[in-house]
């Protein structure tokens, strides 16, 4: 909270000092505690000082016109700090999408991998099948091809089996 001044009660160059002594103290608080609506109504304070005071105190309006500078410049400052917390906490929440967009691709595309092999052990299972069923409409079957065939069959089985997603990891 600004001091309060009354300008039209100061005569002596004491006087005017003292109500610059006052006013500067309030902006020391303000600025250490962060205040940017105190440092502003300061400001206003320090304006009004400078508009006021009579020429014999021309030393101390540049005090007063200095003080306000550093608060701007206090306030600039305390800007810029929050516009850099804003800032990172921008950039890792976009860090954090990048990562989650980027672990679901690994997923989904794992999973197009996945449905491609599924489709083409589907495939060789089913012509393996097919050559079987052939073999054994033959007249004179070649038991030796039947048991390969079988045994193709049963890999092409267990092979599918062993890379289909289980439901536990689907979910």
């Amino acid at each position: 909270m600004p001091p309060r001044i009354q300008f039209d009660e100061l005569i002596t160059i004491d006087d005017w000092s003292g109500a610059l002594r006052r006013i500067l103290e309030a902006a020391v608080k303000a600025t250490e505690a962060k205040d940017a609506l105190g440092r502003q109504d300061l400001m206003d304070l320090l304006l009004n000082f400078i508009k006021l005071s009579p020429a014999k105190v021309e030393v101390l309006d540049m005090i007063a016109r200095e003080a306000i500078q550093d608060l701007s410049l206090a306030e600039i400052s305390a800007s810029l700090e929050r516009m850099t917390s804003s800032r990172i906490a921008e950039v890792n929440r976009s860090i954090a999408l990048i990562d989650a967009v980027t672990a679901e691709s690994k997923r989904d595309a794992r999973a197009l991998q996945l449905e491609s092999t599924l489709d083409a052990l589907t495939k060789a299972r089913a012509a393996v099948e097919a050559l079987n069923r052939i073999e054994k409409a033959l007249s004179q079957p070649d038991t030796n091809l039947l048991d390969k065939l079988n045994a193709t069959g049963e890999a092409i089985s267990a092979a599918t089996e062993a890379i289909r997603p289980q439901d536990a990891d689907a979910a």
